[in-house]
């Protein structure tokens, strides 16, 4: 819909409608006197409100060029086209007023615009090396493979970017026009319409140059885009059809993992710039993108011959389900439970097949889940144990079972078992975060590698074994013997953290079953599946926003000459444990394994999550960050006196009523969240994280004032993301303090380094590292 102006009056303009189109003949000039209004071509998406001319810069030549729309209802005034220069004169003569509000709003938009054209020809030289090295590597790795490259010969059609003539001094001059008080600059510029005039000339100029400046930008990172991904033997095509090859003759994938997901991060990273910054939508198939990305985390295709990979999917495409038949009573025969317990359990689970609604909670049938449940974790030890001290190798039934909650061939459709034997659980190998499945978790705890979890009431194995100790369960000899009994430990890990965290991590807990039945899972257990891979790829994602999630001080401990003490900081990654269900709730368990602060968390999934991985993700990191404050401050985590996020939080909610930085409408939607939440702070938190990391990250304005400031100082985006919306002053001000620490930190390390490399002292890696971490993160 196209607005039909009446020139020298006032028009209301409805949302979403055209004012001016690019291309059309020069009609009017409009000064914008409500609302906000979308400027856009290609290389150009802003938004501009009050007090700003719209078509003005067009004046140069006949048509439009930009596309102006209503982003809200809008107030506009027209006025009759003239020549450019008489246009601005005419507007300065009719109300002295309109001087400085031109030269202010053409150096907002000169801002906005330079930050656009930063963004795109930084990126431009980003992706153009980025092609070139990525070709390099994918070369590389395919001959180390003994693989044959295909040559991507598209990226030598195209030169290094060479920018254009824009005149950055002026830019960084009207941007700093922007810092002056509007009071000064309409006094100054109204009181001479010579120079008032001149300024606004010289700004259209350069509000021009930078247009088009962007239109090519955007134009050659169009040109990058199609070697990138766009092209049939792109990069991310072929480097793809490299990593499956390498996973089919069982080759080691890492390196050709690494560089897909770096290409992934880049066509993420440009379509978002082209989308947000350059108003371009380079249409990627991302379905696609996403079929090909499973396809290789769950590629379980392996071909020891070294045969064509073609011939080794052929080959496995079908599994033979047939070996899975009559898998309960090889399951009971194979625990060793009495006959009689394996006869009612039997019956249990016939009885549940028979049930046509398996998600009823009537008397009987939570009679039924009750009493499968119960006989349940007494077979997993007795089958977990059996296997454990058998030196043969693992019966399919018995390793479906153990890992992935597999309990009966009747309660699972076809395409399902054949899922489930087509998963593929290579290691993770030198991934950051270390992903367990149930029988890998337990044999760690038996073996002693790993200390048994803290139960539902918080008590780690040594603080239960004190607590019986001082109730008289147990005399000082029983828990000594305890502390060192694996198989102690083992049975703890499953009555407690197994059994108390199962049913939660399924969803429904009114509906529980500890094992996988065709109702209870999705439609497809391949994708649901949390590979190792897949994981650490969420992971990664998320620390690409909240890049200090897992990095906490200690105190360095090593025996480096003429360093005595100092703080370090350390990225500790926790450890997830994949449990034996379907199931839709993450959950984060432990912040720290024992007492040491440096120890790795523990975070709990189903093997197979039924929900948006990035999602349940970002609740995890927001409960861990709580936790982990929490630990660290010890008795002080509320205390406002100690400055920390708990606290500054805590503080936060208790008087947020008093808190006069708050609307009454924003005290009534936190009263709300705190509703939802159950009072339970660390909840309120989470929310609020979420809005952070999903929202705020983008440039979107969610939060209130204060909880911006805490989220700033204390969980900060990663630089650049800092850099991008610190232009808008409501983050530039939440961020001040954050800044100031991070000031005092490089200028102490600075000064540190000084002393150390004057007096010769070889600095431990664990401080450069440090100095590295406040300095360049």
């Amino acid at each position: 819909m196209k607005a039909e102006l009446k020139l020298n009056n006032i028009n209301q303009v409805i949302k979403d409608t055209i004012i001016y189109e690019q291309g059309d003949e020069i009609s009017s000039v409009s000064l914008v006197v409500k609302g906000r209004i979308r400027m856009s071509a290609e290389g150009t998406n802003i938004v501009v409100g009050s007090g700003n001319f719209l078509g003005l810069c067009d004046l140069v030549g006949d048509k439009y060029g930009i596309t102006y729309t209503a982003e809200t209802n809008a107030v506009i005034y027209a006025f009759p086209k003239m020549r450019l220069s008489k246009a601005v004169r005419s507007l300065v003569k009719a109300n002295k007023d309109y001087a400085g509000l031109m030269v202010a709003s053409f150096s907002r938009i000169i801002r906005e615009l330079s930050i656009t054209y930063e963004k795109i020809t930084a990126m431009a030289d980003k992706l153009y090396e980025f092609l070139l090295s990525g070709r390099t590597r994918y070369t590389e790795i395919a001959k180390e493979a003994g693989i044959k490259a295909d040559n991507i010969r598209s990226i030598d059609d195209i030169e290094e970017y060479e920018q254009g003539d824009v005149d950055i001094d002026k830019i960084m001059y009207y941007r700093a026009c922007c810092e002056i008080a509007p009071d000064i600059q309409k006094a100054y510029f109204g009181a001479s319409s010579a120079i008032s005039v001149y300024h606004v000339l010289e700004q259209i100029k350069l509000v021009n140059a930078i247009i088009a400046e962007c239109g090519r930008g955007t134009e050659y990172l169009k040109l990058l885009s199609k070697p990138l991904v766009k092209e049939e033997r792109s990069l991310y095509m072929q480097v793809f059809q490299l990593a499956n090859t390498v996973q089919h003759i069982g080759g080691e994938s890492g390196n050709v993992m690494s560089l897909f997901d770096d290409i992934i991060d880049y066509i993420n990273t440009l379509e978002n710039l082209m989308l947000d910054k350059a108003g371009v939508d380079l249409e990627i198939d991302h379905e696609f993108m996403e079929e090909t990305y499973f396809s290789l985390l769950n590629s379980d295709v392996k071909n020891d011959d070294g045969n064509d990979a073609d011939i080794a999917l052929t080959e496995m495409e079908y599994q033979d389900i047939s070996q899975l038949n009559n898998s309960l009573s090889f399951i009971l025969d194979y625990s060793g439970i009495e006959r009689e317990e394996a006869l009612d359990f039997e019956q249990y689970i016939t009885d549940f097949d028979k049930l046509r609604d398996k998600f009823l909670t009537d008397d009987d049938t939570r009679t039924l889940r009750r009493n499968i449940t119960k006989m349940y974790y007494k077979i997993y030890k007795k089958v977990f144990l059996k296997d454990y001290k058998s030196s043969e190798s693992t019966p399919v039934i018995i390793d479906l079972f153990l890992r992935y909650g597999f309990i009966s061939e009747k309660l699972l459709s076809e395409e399902l078992l054949e899922q489930l034997l087509s998963i593929d659980r290579h290691d993770v190998g030198n991934a950051s975060c270390m992903v367990y499945d149930m029988k890998q978790w337990l044999t760690e705890i038996i073996e002693g590698r790993k200390e048994p979890s803290k139960s539902e009431f918080d008590l780690d194995y040594a603080e239960s074994l004190r607590d019986r100790k001082r109730t008289g369960e147990l005399s000082e000899e029983q828990v000594n013997a305890l502390a060192e009994d694996k198989n102690a430990k083992f049975e703890f890990e499953v009555d407690n953290m197994f059994k108390a965290n199962h049913r939660i991590l399924y969803g429904q807990v009114s509906a529980f079953v500890p094992f996988l039945f065709t109702d209870g899972c999705a439609s497809s257990l391949l994708k649901t599946f949390m590979s190792g891979d897949r994981i650490n790829a969420a992971v990664h994602r998320l620390l690409q926003i909240d890049y200090s999630a897992f990095y906490r001080e200690g105190l360095y401990k090593g025996d480096a000459e003429g360093i005595k003490k100092e703080y370090i900081v350390e990225e500790v990654f926790p450890d997830f444990i994949l449990f034996p269900i379907a199931g839709s709730n993450p959950i984060m368990w432990q912040e720290i394994s024992g007492r040491r602060r440096n120890s790795k968390g523990r975070f709990l999934l189903p093997a197979f999550l039924d929900t948006d991985i990035d999602a349940a993700m970002v609740k995890l990191f927001g409960r861990f960050r709580w936790e982990l404050c929490r630990t660290i401050q010890g008795a002080a985590w509320n205390n406002i006196q100690v400055k920390s996020l708990t606290s500054e939080y805590s503080d936060f909610i208790q008087f947020y009523k008093k808190n006069r930085e708050l609307s009454e409408d924003k005290k009534d939607k936190l009263k709300m969240q705190i509703q939802k939440c159950r009072n339970n702070t660390r909840e309120v938190f989470v929310v609020d994280y979420e809005n952070w990391i999903k929202h705020e990250a983008h440039g979107g304005i969610v939060l209130s004032k204060p909880v911006r400031e805490i989220m700033a100082t204390y969980c900060p985006f990663a630089k650049d993301l800092r850099d991008s919306v610190e232009e808008q002053p409501l983050f530039r001000d939440a961020m001040a303090r954050y800044n100031r620490e991070k000031g005092k930190k490089t200028k102490e390390y600075d000064l540190k380094f000084r002393v150390w490399d004057k007096d010769k002292i070889e600095v431990p890696k664990e401080i450069v590292k440090t100095r590295d971490y406040y300095v360049e993160m």
